[in-house]
């Protein structure tokens, strides 16, 4: 039975993990046009960041810090993709070792917003 497993599972968490990550880059794309958007608007700069805050929120991302012209949010990124390859190649303790490296060592991914910069979202060096 677990041979079965480990021959589709495998695969397919292969395919999944590759499937999120170009999906992961084209939501940042997307946050970024709105972002520009907001920004480019006619509203005061509490306003402006009031609905980039909101988006983000509504996107389960958790507020760090927030000053009138930049924000900082973060979001641990469950990956469906690496589970499926964790089981697939070491059966049913891939769940546990997958479960405990995203409870204890996966990072939060942190977004910085900063409306002042020429660059107005950063993903890394935030």
């Amino acid at each position: 039975m677990s041979t079965i497993i480990m021959m589709f599972i495998l695969p397919l968490g292969i395919a999944v993990y590759f499937w999120d990550r170009r999906n992961y880059a084209q939501n940042l794309d997307i946050f970024r046009e709105y972002i520009r958007q907001t920004s480019s608007a006619d509203l005061t700069e509490s306003e402006k960041i009031d609905r980039i805050d909101e988006m983000f929120y509504q996107n389960g991302y958790t507020r760090i810090e927030r000053s009138l012209h930049s924000l900082t949010v973060e979001k641990k990124h469950f990956n469906i993709g690496i589970l499926f390859i964790s089981v697939g190649a070491l059966t049913y303790f891939g769940l546990l070792l997958y479960l405990l490296y995203y409870r204890f060592v996966l990072k939060p991914r942190q977004i910085c917003i900063d409306l002042d910069s020429q660059e107005t979202m950063r993903t890394r060096g935030c």
